[in-house]
This record gives structure tokens, sequence and C-alpha cells, in this order.
């Protein structure tokens, strides 16, 4: 029987991501024993200071390379955003990837937040959240000044502009960082909580998942998470550091044993989704310096790659980069996204006879819940939305969300929904969208409710720059719908992938899909750029 030793961390964390690695060893190799040996690395050692100021690279993983390089241990597991681009590459390592958990960030809050903002306190003192990522202190105040609900309604106009937001170090394993919300930070004369205490912190969903999934740590981690209310943010809006979720293994390339395990375990496909992430670290400039956030995922099939933040230079990155078919370039377009409000004559349906009982509510467009009847349901529901555009909005009518689809379909959720954090079943769901669209979901056996019809109402303008063009983005099937009349034969038609795209597939007619309205407008504009 052969016996491997792993070492990793000394965290919770860290030696339940170092069992998923054992698990997977002992499926390579049959009645192989796994032992694992903890290591403190300097970067748990020193938790006096953020890791931006700690003045070196790898201070997780530079312990762990000891035991690894002395022969203690065939294996280490790390957390890939942990690892440096050089400290990968490394000559005399063979490492792969072989598993990612949910990318995205959650800011998790103190239940009293709530209080705050519905009783104004939140105008009189900052919001403070706990995080040492520099990323995280770029992206995650201007996000959430438009994404908490606002509840005072002379705050309506400006919405939580007035809020100030401090995101302030703090470090620690995730239950000891939500601890410290919990607990406050302690006087050191006595007990008492003195002025500085945590409003809430932003750590990584993959994290909270993998506890909550290890049955030694579940009901430890569901008792301190039910002291808090949380929010997953978006990818587009606030990407993850690149890698963040990926989980990595490494051996000796002397140790040939070991390396035939980890080639074993690699998956070519995380690989290759994740080198486009790491790319931008050469690009833009990474480290714990790192002020900007990537994640390439799926849509659609294809890979689109979003990013965000500031680069070390403090240039803005804002972007959803994608393959787009040369056929594509140098049309005439016509974009629907532009011209949303000339299609249709909404007309609302009589909100006071739906009645909510479902635990939770996706809201397809903020106008199907944008009813005093409806929104008093929804303020005590767990809340998601298609997209940010309605997350605002609701957020506006006091609402708290916990998450979207980015604008990339409903289906882009499921795997969110399942996780161990969401825990979110389609039975106990309901959609609230579009009388059409509700026929739709009912028709796949959803639960879904429609709040507003769509009239056809096509302007004139808007048919008459639909002739003109030769390539269209559509928004929705039923703004074609409404203007296939004046469309060009041969034309070449575009939408956002998921539904829509399978609507239009319906009809007879191949679309080609972006991976999100948002996504269109930023290609549309690099090409008018490029013709200035």
């Amino acid at each position: 029987m052969r016996s491997f030793t792993i070492v990793c961390r000394t965290s919770k964390l860290a030696i339940v991501q170092a069992q998923r690695a054992a698990d997977m060893i002992m499926q390579c190799v049959p009645n192989a024993t796994v032992r694992l040996l903890t290591k403190s690395s300097a970067g748990d050692k020193d938790l006096s200071k953020p890791l931006y100021a700690l003045g070196e690279r790898d201070v997780f993983t530079k312990d762990i390379d000891e035991v690894l390089f002395s022969g203690e241990a065939d294996f280490a597991v790390h957390s890939l955003k942990d690892l440096s681009l050089e400290r990968v590459e490394h000559p005399d390592l063979c490492s792969a990837i072989f598993e990612r958990d949910d990318p995205r960030d959650v800011v998790v809050v103190r239940a009293d937040v709530a209080d705050k903002l519905a009783n104004g306190d939140i105008f009189r003192q900052p919001l403070r959240l706990g995080t040492s990522s520099l990323r995280r202190m770029e992206l995650v105040p201007a996000f959430l000044h438009k994404a908490l609900p606002q509840t005072r309604k002379s705050n309506a106009a400006e919405g939580l502009s007035g809020v100030q937001i401090v995101c302030e170090p703090i470090r620690g394993n995730v239950d000891s960082r939500l601890r410290k919300v919990v607990e406050g930070k302690k006087s050191a004369a006595s007990d008492e909580v003195i002025d500085g205490t945590f409003d809430g912190v932003v750590l990584a969903a993959a994290g909270i998942n993998r506890l909550l999934a290890a049955e030694e740590h579940r009901e430890q981690m569901r008792a301190l998470l039910r002291q808090f209310r949380w929010m997953m943010l978006p990818l587009v809006e606030c990407p993850p550091a690149p890698g963040q979720g990926a989980l990595l293994i490494e051996a000796l390339r002397s140790n040939a044993e070991a390396v035939a395990v980890v080639e074993q375990m690699r998956s070519a496909t995380l690989e290759r989704q994740i080198a486009a992430e790491r790319a931008l670290l050469r690009e833009a400039g990474g480290g714990c310096h790192q002020r900007f956030g990537a994640v390439n995922i799926l849509v659609g099939g294809s890979p689109a790659l979003i990013k965000a933040g500031k680069t070390h230079e403090n240039k803005a990155l804002d972007d959803i980069a994608f393959d787009v078919p040369s056929v594509l370039q140098g049309k005439r377009w016509f974009s629907a996204s532009e011209r949303m409000k000339e299609f249709f004559t909404l007309h609302d349906e009589p909100a006071e006879q739906v009645v909510v009982d479902e635990e939770a509510v996706f809201v397809s467009h903020y106008r199907a819940a944008d009813h005093e009847h409806m929104l008093s349901q929804l303020r005590r529901k767990r809340v998601w939305t298609a997209g940010t555009r309605s997350w605002f909005e609701l957020a506006k009518r006091g609402v708290w969300v916990e998450g979207c689809a980015d604008g990339f379909g409903f289906g882009f959720l499921q795997s969110v929904f399942a996780s161990p954090l969401v825990e979110l079943s389609l039975a106990s769901l309901r959609i609230l969208t579009n009388c059409e669209s509700a026929h739709d979901w009912q028709q796949q056996g959803l639960k879904a409710s429609g709040l507003y019809r769509l009239e056809e109402n096509v302007s004139a303008e808007v048919a008459q720059a639909v002739s003109n063009a030769e390539a269209y983005f559509w928004t929705n099937f039923a703004q074609y719908r409404a203007c296939k009349a004046w469309v060009i034969p041969n034309a070449i038609h575009c939408c956002p992938a998921g539904r829509t795209a399978e609507r239009f597939r319906a009809a007879g007619i191949e679309p080609i899909t972006f991976p999100s309205i948002k996504a269109f407008a930023l290609w549309q504009q690099r090409q008018n750029d490029q013709q200035l």
C-alpha cells in the first residue's frame, strides 16, 4: 500500500482543501493512504499588517516549500491566487489546477446594518468593511453605494452617495474574520468594544462554500452566518482576483510517482480558462498591490474575459473580451439596446393579485416588481435579479438583493443556486417578469408571474433605422418580432447568449451571440473608437 503526504497551511480552510486533494489522490491510486502535514506560513504568522504592506511575494508558500523540497511531503496544496506567476512556474515543480469553486466575492455584513440603513445611522457614521485587498478596496465601495437598499424616502434621489464606506485591513482565517466582525475590536484594558468595529467583511465565496461543504465545519459556519446578511458581488462590476477559487497541487519533478498523480489530477479545461486571467498579471501588474480583478467565464459555450479596476500605472480597466466573428466588422448596425423604450407600450397587470409564497424571487426586470404591493413582499424575501440595472433600481426601493446573473441569463445562476452558501432550489423560487415570458417559464415547469404586458408600438424612427441596417443586435426576441417587417433579407442577427438566443433558434434563425448586452456595448464602442 502506497502512502503519500500532503503539506498545507494550518487553517481550517487549507486543511479542507488539502483533504479534497487527498480524496482525488486516492481515486487516482487505489488502496493508497494520504496523511496531511500542516505548516504555518510567514503570512499566517504576521497578522499585524495588511498583505500589501508585508513587502514580499509568496508569503503563504515559502514555509510550505521548505517541507516539500526537504522530501517530508510528496505534495503541496495551495489556493492558486496566493501564488505569484514566478512561483507557479518554478522549474523544479510539477503543478496542476485540479478544482475551482465559485470565483465570486461576497460582502458579509452584520444584521444590524439593515437597521442602520433604515433609521439613517448610515449617514452619521461610516460603514466599515474589513479587507486587506487593494482590489476589493478599489471596486467594492463604489458598487455598494448603488447596491445597498435605500430605505429613507428623503434619500431616494441622491442614493447612498452621502454614505462613507471605509475599507480597513483585516487578516486571519475565514471564520476568525467573521468573528472579528461579530465581536468587534476590544480594548486592551477591558472587553469593551471600541471605535473601529467592523460592520462587515469581504470574503471569497469559494472559501465559504468549502467550509460549509465540510461536515466537520458545517454547523459552526452556519451558526456564524446566521448573524449576517450577505451579497454575492457581480462578476462584471467586482471581478475577483485572477485564479480565485482554484486549487493547485504541486510535486517535485524528481518524485516520479507523485508527478504521475499530479498529471492525472490536472484539469486542462480549468488551466486554459485561468491562463487568460493570470496573463493579465503580467500585463497590468500583479502581487499584493494589484487593484484589478479578472475572471474568464463560459457564456453560451464561449469564453469571455471580464476585467475591471486599475492597472499598476493607474489606468482604468473595464472590459469584457471575447472572440467576435470577422463578418461583423464594418457593418451598418442597428442596436436595440440604445432604443429600449421605442418598441413597446407597457401595461401593468394587477400586482395585488400576485402573492409570493416562495422563499426567493428572481426579478427579470425591475418593472415587474415596481408596485408597492410587490415591493413590500420582496423586502421580506431572498431576491436575485437578471443584472445590476434591476438590482440598483430595487435597491432604490429598499429591497435587499443577494446577487444577480450579470446579464448572462438565468441559466448562469444554476450552479450558484446549488452552492452551499446560497442553497436555493428552483422549487423555492418564483420568477417575476412580463406576461409572455412568464408563460414560457411556466412551460418549462418553473413558477413565474407576469406583472406587465408588452404592446408592440414601434416608432417611425426605429422602423427607418431598422430598414437602413444590415446587422442587428436585439436584447430580446420580442424586439425582433416587432420589427421583422423592416429587417432586410439575409441580415445578421446578434443577441445575448441564453434564453433570447434559444428563442431565435426556435424561430429558425441562428444568431451570433454576445456574452451580454454590456459586452456588445463595449465591443461597439471599441469599433467606433477605431474609426475615429
